[in-house]
């Protein structure tokens, strides 16, 4: 059973005896346990290592920003002193349990969306003095990802999705005509602000109390990547209007100006935020993670592409006015 090889886990590594053993969320690469042990309560993680995981870097990358007076996950040693161990090509660690809740898609009350842009800019901040981490959007993703390749995953994932009879088949169908006629202004990558970045920075990271953050948690994805990227994209996983793939350009305005009380932008970043992010989920064919993975919450897949395919259709129509918009109305940049 599970929860045996949870306790028997939890005792070999860190000499704990566990009184219960929870199972948690189950990403798309790694399963979470709650275990209560007699030192304490914790976060067990296993999760595989690949070119967008990291989860070994998580340990010292957190132990350096609690240094930096940021709330984020704690994680415990073994008994001989390291952080991580290994078990059937898997890799574990354990952190301190964080009270508090995270918020669902779509659902920041206004404390929390001003907090979160804010504590993006003192990651980005603080993660200015730390070594260089793994690259994720970055020139590979560029020569890789391209609107050629994206078109053959689309144009599969259509064939699979009618021999199916699935609905997404529409969905798909807009993504490869989009992607034939796909025109946005050219990427000029030497000239985006990219930094370490937490990689995955989005409402459900989020630990919250009453008010306020508690703690930013999982960083398995930390890596260096346009920061606009990722401003946007925790913008539009937390506003209740993006639901609908909508984006308000005067609230993303603010969540803007938030983030630069602590961290700087550039002209250029500020024009191209839109397009980075619109660009980003065009080329990613969510719909084939979602027919191939054999992971038990494989729908986190399929509800990426839903949101994802409805922003598309609503950047095909105003990328250029809300980059525009966003010039305009942004100051204090760099």
């Amino acid at each position: 059973m599970i929860i045996d090889f949870i306790q028997e886990i939890v005792r070999s590594h860190y000499g704990m005896e566990t009184s219960e053993v929870k199972k948690l969320t189950v990403g798309a690469g790694s399963d979470t346990y709650f275990v209560n042990t007699d030192h304490g309560k914790f976060i067990l993680k296993n999760a595989n290592i690949n070119e967008m995981n990291h989860p070994q870097n998580e340990p010292p990358l957190c132990g350096f920003l609690i240094q930096k007076g940021l709330s984020v996950s704690e994680f415990i040693r073994c008994k001989n002193g390291d952080y991580t161990f290994t078990h059937d090509s898997r890799l574990y660690h354990m952190q301190k349990f964080i009270d508090g809740n995270s918020y669902e898609w779509h659902t920041a009350p206004a404390w929390l969306l001003s907090e979160s842009a804010r504590m993006l800019g003192k990651i980005h901040a603080a993660l200015t003095d730390y070594p260089p981490l793994p690259v994720g959007i970055g020139e590979n993703f560029f020569k890789y990802m391209t609107p050629e390749n994206a078109l053959k995953s689309y144009e599969s994932s259509y064939r699979h999705a009618t021999q199916i009879g699935d609905p997404c088949a529409e969905d798909i169908a807009f993504r490869i005509d989009l992607i034939k006629r796909f025109s946005i202004p050219a990427i000029q990558l030497d000239r985006l602000t990219r930094k370490n970045t937490h990689g995955d920075f989005f409402i459900s990271q989020l630990i919250c109390g009453e008010d306020k953050i508690n703690a930013v948690i999982d960083w398995t994805s930390a890596g260096i990547h346009p920061v606009v990227w990722e401003i946007i994209r925790s913008y539009i996983y937390a506003a209740h209007e993006c639901r609908n793939g909508e984006i308000d350009a005067e609230q993303l305005i603010g969540y803007v100006n938030e983030y630069l009380k602590f961290s700087p932008l550039t002209d250029y970043d500020i024009a191209m935020m839109p397009y980075v992010f619109y660009y980003q989920i065009s080329v990613c064919d969510y719909y084939n993670q979602y027919y191939q993975s054999t992971a038990d919450n494989r729908e986190i897949y399929l509800r990426q592409a839903i949101l994802s395919t409805k922003l598309m259709r609503w950047f095909d129509k105003n990328a250029d006015e809300l980059s525009d918009t966003l010039v305009t109305s942004i100051k204090n940049v760099t």
